[in-house]
This record gives C-alpha cells, structure tokens and sequence, in this order.
C-alpha cells in the first residue's frame, strides 16, 4: 500500500470521545503524530498492524494483523456512537432508538452488540439533564401533564378542596 494511496476509510469516536480510524474491516486508535503524518495502531492490544495517514488519505500500511477480523465491531462501534450523539441531541425513547439503529446493523455486527440493557444504559448516561430552576419564574411547567388529585392543576393560585359529605 506504500505505493498506492487509500482513502476507504471512516473515522468514529470512541466511548470516550477520542478518534477511532475504521479501516478494511478493523479499528485502528491514534498512536502518535509526526512532523506530517498520523500513526494508527490496531485496537486489538499485541498486534503490531499500523497505518500512516496524511490529511484525509492512507498512505502506508505496516503490517498484517496478528489476529482475526472481528466481522462487524467497525459498525457496532458507529452504531454506538450515532446512538449517543441521538441522545444527547433529541428526547426520543431509548427503546425506539435502540430499535431503529439495531435494525440496520448486519446479522455479525447484531452478535456483537452489548444486550438491552446496557444499550439503554448508555443511552441514557448521555442525556443532558436541564438545569434546575434558581427562581420560581425560570420554572417551566406543562398544564395538560401536571395534574394533582385535589385542585385540578399543580399551579393553581387557590387550593380548591372538594366538598365533604
């Protein structure tokens, strides 16, 4: 591939927010950065494969990976990370969400995912909770939801009670 320039290849973040670089079916984590080029490691601990990049193009490629294409880990990881940028950016129910992105995945990516509840679990670890009201005034509330037993409406002016008898 030293001859040969490629650019058949996807970024994804990580779980922890850093580059992964996807490539032919692996994952490759940044090494180190040079005067001009990006080294990129396997993410597969002991295997030696690395790739050199410039820009937006691969121009070589090291070695052979020591170990077995995990067919799908590429598309799980991309999965994940359109999950927590979804969550973090709408107020869809988790389950809906977990349903539509599962659906697209290949059936080797599908053997690879995390269950159901660690897929919920993470989705709702990247919500961004709303601030907590400081003042009265900065309190929304939503009259056709918030309802209570005896007046009718949580934020009426006068507690209305119901007749005895």
């Amino acid at each position: 591939m030293s001859a040969n320039s490629d650019t058949s290849f996807q970024m994804i973040k990580s779980s922890k927010g850093t580059n992964k670089l996807s490539h032919d079916g692996y994952l490759y984590i940044f090494h180190r950065r040079g005067a001009i080029k990006k080294e990129w490691r396997s993410d597969v601990r002991g295997c030696k494969d690395r790739i050199h990049s410039v820009d937006e193009t691969i121009i070589k490629k090291s070695r052979e990976h020591s170990h077995q294409q995990e067919y799908g880990k590429d598309e799980v990881t991309a999965m994940k990370d359109l999950m927590r940028k979804r969550a973090r950016e709408t107020n869809d129910n988790p389950h809906v969400t977990i349903g539509e992105m599962t659906s697209l995945l290949s059936g080797s990516a599908k053997s690879l995912l995390p269950n159901q509840h660690a897929l919920k679990m993470m989705y709702k670890r990247q919500r961004i909770a709303p601030p907590n009201p400081v003042y009265l005034e900065e309190l929304q509330l939503d009259a056709e939801n918030i309802k209570t037993f005896l007046t009718g409406t949580f934020y009426s002016t006068t507690l209305a009670l119901p007749p005895i008898g």
